[in-house]
């Protein structure tokens, strides 16, 4: 795959257009259901659940790069961020979460997370879209609703 041409990429950068601005807080989207809007992101779940748990942090502003963002607003981010894998930690239980922040496809911050399994190579780079694994539309309900629960739980203590 490419980059998009100069031209696109920077009405992207711009916020023109941007899929993740005008998607990310729809109920469902072609790749993803929202699990809960919280203060600086819009958490999402995604719907090719090769990688078990693959859930994505949207920022609600658009902004293409970390150091755009004020302290404030970083902190909240990777505070979120750090809020929704404890809730995949209690649902999946994994060897380990890798927080992925690329970019390269759609320059709007957001942060993908993944589960990793004794069972997975630890020295293989991740490609979540290495198969494709589609749940029962009930199936990504019930796993939405825990993480939803999860994240209330954490918030709740944090108060």
């Amino acid at each position: 795959m490419k980059w998009k041409s100069p031209q696109e990429w920077a009405k992207l950068k711009a916020g023109i257009d941007c899929p993740m601005c005008l998607e990310s807080g729809m109920e469902e989207n072609q790749h993803s259901y929202k699990v809960i809007e919280l203060k600086q992101s819009i958490v999402r779940f995604n719907k090719n659940q090769y990688m078990p748990g693959w859930t994505t942090l949207i920022l609600k502003r658009h902004v293409t790069e970390l150091f755009e963002l004020s302290p404030e607003e970083r902190a909240g981010f990777w505070d979120e961020v750090s809020i929704v894998a404890k809730a995949l930690y209690q649902i999946y239980n994994p060897a380990k979460i890798n927080y992925c922040i690329w970019g390269n496809h759609m320059p709007h911050i957001h942060c993908h997370l993944f589960t990793q399994t004794f069972d997975d190579d630890p020295g293989k780079p991740i490609n979540q879209n290495e198969k494709e694994i589609f749940l029962d539309k009930n199936e990504y309900l019930q796993k939405i609703k825990k993480i939803t629960y999860e994240i209330h739980k954490t918030t709740e203590t944090k108060s």
